[in-house]
């Protein structure tokens, strides 16, 4: 599960991380939530990378009710090829997500919970495996959307969450996106918990739990809530 997340790097370093044709139109944000926009990269044909806002929460082609995208912010890794909503685009419209940090709730007691910043301890941007779908409403206007796609958790964070998204490693991104890739099991087998041990996880603020905040105070680590490890 992904719910959050945060990207904020600035328009040049993105660029020159993820080799993009031209620098992406990119404000820092520290809280993106499902549903509002986020910065997706896809390759062209002749192979540049392109950086673009789509919506977050996948909507399919054969949707009625664009209601939908909002159950579908990911997508899980062992039913790409075969949910309706999903195989179609795993094997032909692929993308990253690129990001800085996300977030994860950890249960404390019965009614609370912490949140979690996970990152690199680097503080670079890494990508997500994403998948992305055209949909279109009544009045023939074109709404983009995408999933991050998840996996089982590796054993950092399942001591948080059973599942984490896909992180893929910079030698794995140009298959993922190639469009002329629709080997599925080659595609499949690229969809593995991150296994390196470059992330860590910092305890943060509940700022975080309401998309109004959208600040660094998001990321400020701050001390673990009363009755976590007891």
């Amino acid at each position: 599960m992904c719910a959050r997340f945060n990207l904020k790097s600035n328009p040049s370093e993105l660029a020159e991380i993820f080799e993009l044709l031209r620098e992406p139109d990119w404000r820092p944000r520290y809280n993106i939530a499902p549903t509002q926009q986020v910065l997706v990269i896809r390759q062209q044909a002749d192979g540049t990378r392109i950086a673009d806002e789509l919506r977050w929460g996948l909507i399919p082609r054969w949707a009625d009710d664009p209601a939908i995208g909002s159950k579908m912010i990911n997508a899980r890794s062992e039913t790409l090829a075969t949910k309706s909503a999903f195989k179609d685009a795993f094997k032909k419209r692929r993308c990253l997500i690129p990001v800085t940090g996300f977030y994860e709730w950890q249960p404390v007691t019965r009614h609370s919970t912490q949140p979690w910043h996970i990152h690199q301890q680097s503080g670079e941007p890494f990508a997500f495996a994403g998948i992305w779908e055209t949909w279109k409403d009544d009045a023939d206007q074109t709404v983009e959307t995408c999933s991050i796609v998840t996996t089982k958790a590796n054993p950092f964070m399942a001591e948080v969450h059973d599942r984490m998204p896909v992180i893929l490693p910079v030698e794995s991104r140009r298959e993922w996106l190639d469009p002329a890739q629709q080997d599925l099991q080659v595609l499949q087998e690229l969809l593995v918990p991150y296994v390196a041990d470059s992330l860590v996880r910092e305890p943060v603020s509940p700022l975080i739990n309401s998309p109004k905040n959208d600040s660094e105070a998001c990321i400020k680590p701050v001390k673990l809530s009363r009755g976590l490890f007891d």
